[in-house]
């Protein structure tokens, strides 16, 4: 006798809207070339969009980046050409109040070959002061000066061999290492500070010897050279009677 097995109702076929049955189907698997096209489209999607934001990412952050260093820039030329307009309006400003100095020099002048030489030395004394005074003033608005006199320095002709050490105010050895510094340094000279120094002037010293540049032996020169310049009161000589008394000799 065969095993009794149960029974079990199966599921009915769905009517069609014509009254015909529909047989239900299971849905084909996809085949592997729609399965490398669906991959490849969502590669070519993926890969637009990638790009799209990429180039926006780029975009922006080179905009960013650019706008860092135009800013940046923009300020470095703007406190230049500020500081440009300060030394020329401060510049004009010294021409302007040694312009009379020229005349009190002309007037010196005169009044030296008027006067005796004690008063001469005095008014001397009183003009080189007062020079001395506007130069200091000049120098402290344009500490630059020190800048262009090492560069002097370092194209004299014929040129310093060997190296060489310059000496300056620890000040202004900070402005020329800052603006002459690879010069320096190709040429051979090495910077040393010496807060003797005054401002504005600088020491150098190698094997053939040195050479002061110092605000005070330069002062000295000019002032040399005015005293030089200045005109002395002679007074007159006593005249000679010992030719008429010859004269009168019989």
């Amino acid at each position: 006798m065969s095993q009794w097995r149960r029974w079990n109702m199966g599921e009915l076929p769905e009517e069609g809207d014509d009254g015909t049955t529909e047989v239900a189907s299971t849905p084909r698997p996809p085949t592997r070339q729609e399965l490398d096209d669906e991959r490849r489209r969502a590669r070519e999607t993926g890969h637009r969009e990638g790009h799209a934001q990429g180039h926006q990412k780029g975009y922006d952050e080179g905009y960013q980046k650019g706008l860092a260093q135009g800013l940046e820039q923009g300020l470095a030329e703007g406190r230049a050409r500020a500081e440009q307009e300060i030394a020329d309006a401060l510049d004009k400003r010294c021409e302007e109040a040694l312009a009379p100095l020229g005349r009190l020099v002309d007037e010196f002048r005169t009044a030296l070959s008027e006067l005796d030489d004690a008063v001469a030395e005095d008014l001397t004394d009183l003009a080189l002061a007062t020079g001395r005074q506007l130069a200091d003033d000049a120098l402290k608005a344009r500490p630059r000066q020190v800048v262009e006199l090492v560069q002097r320095l370092l194209h004299t002709d014929p040129p310093l061999v060997g190296r060489q050490r310059l000496w300056l105010h620890p000040l202004d050895l900070r402005l020329v290492e800052r603006h002459l510094g690879e010069q320096l340094e190709a040429a051979g000279w090495t910077l040393r500070a010496d807060e003797r120094l005054h401002r504005g002037g600088c020491r150098v010293s190698g094997e053939q010897g040195d050479i002061d540049a110092t605000w005070e032996r330069r002062w000295q020169a000019v002032n040399r050279q005015v005293r030089r310049r200045a005109p002395r009161h002679t007074p007159e000589q006593p005249q000679d009677h010992r030719v008429a008394h010859e004269d009168d000799t019989p």
